[in-house]
């Protein structure tokens, strides 16, 4: 079941099933970072360096190569958080710098897929990639924006994990475009249309579902400060009551696997 915001808004596409699955299965890696007292702001800085080397590999048409740094960084982008809490090391510089560096992955990767389908002459694609990240950093504005007004949220159908995620997908299933090339040959060929000009399916796919669904959250997220900016001038809210709870729920599941409290 997907979790809903107070205001009745869907928080993102992956249910909480799945995140609890992804969540268990990093247990033993978080364990070993934990105990190592491995320093949370290089794994940040990791993380970025993954994503940009996936960015480059998206613009030599290495998407699988890309695909497999993506998740790396995915990964370690998550885990970050989780050891900075765990070993005691949550700072506000280090908050900082994941937040930087979070817009800049999603700026080199958008701007990846830009460049590739720009040099193949799909310049709606590579527009629609443009319109994709346009939609990321509004989303993420409006999150800061609203942190500022002492609002904290997460809603919306498509966040960054969400966003990831999406990607990831459309680049693991490149190598099925031409297996749909060659399914839709026959009726292209009748329609007077050339499968060569269409553009990687799977790929070009996830950059127009990104393009609408990123801007429709960054929309869910205007809304909802409209609502609640007002409010917040007489009642300063830290956090709301469901990022709260999904916080509270991942780090006891953590804490109790891991067996290691907060110093």
């Amino acid at each position: 079941m997907r979790r809903l915001d107070r205001s009745g808004v869907a928080q993102g596409l992956i249910p909480d099933w799945l995140d609890a699955i992804f969540l268990r299965s990093l247990v033993p890696a978080i364990r070993r970072l934990v105990t190592a007292q491995v320093n949370p702001n290089w794994l940040t800085v990791l993380a970025f360096l993954f994503t940009l080397v996936a960015a480059v590999l998206v613009v030599a048409d290495r998407l699988l190569l890309a695909f497999a740094c993506l998740v790396v960084g995915g990964i370690l982008d998550f885990t970050d958080g989780k050891v900075a809490v765990l070993t005691g090391r949550v700072t506000r510089s280090g908050a900082v710098l994941d937040s930087v560096l979070d817009r800049y992955s999603d700026a080199v990767v958008y701007l990846a897929l830009m460049i590739y389908f720009a040099v193949r002459s799909h310049p709606i694609t590579a527009l629609a990639a443009v319109v994709a990240l346009i939609g990321s950093m509004m989303t993420s504005y409006t999150m800061a924006l609203g942190k500022s007004l002492g609002i904290d949220f997460r809603i919306g159908v498509l966040r960054r994990q969400d966003r990831v995620t999406l990607i990831s997908v459309g680049l693991v299933f490149t190598p099925l475009h031409d297996v749909m090339a060659a399914a839709l040959q026959g009726s292209a060929a009748g329609l007077g249309v050339s499968i060569d000009t269409v553009p990687i399916m799977p790929l070009a796919a996830i950059v127009y579902l990104l393009a609408m669904l990123s801007n429709v959250t960054a929309l869910q997220r205007l809304r909802l400060l409209f609502v609640r900016a007002d409010r917040a001038r007489e009642a300063p809210e830290s956090e709301s009551e469901q990022a709260m709870s999904l916080r509270e729920k991942q780090l006891s599941l953590l804490e109790r696997e891991i067996g290691i409290r907060n110093g």
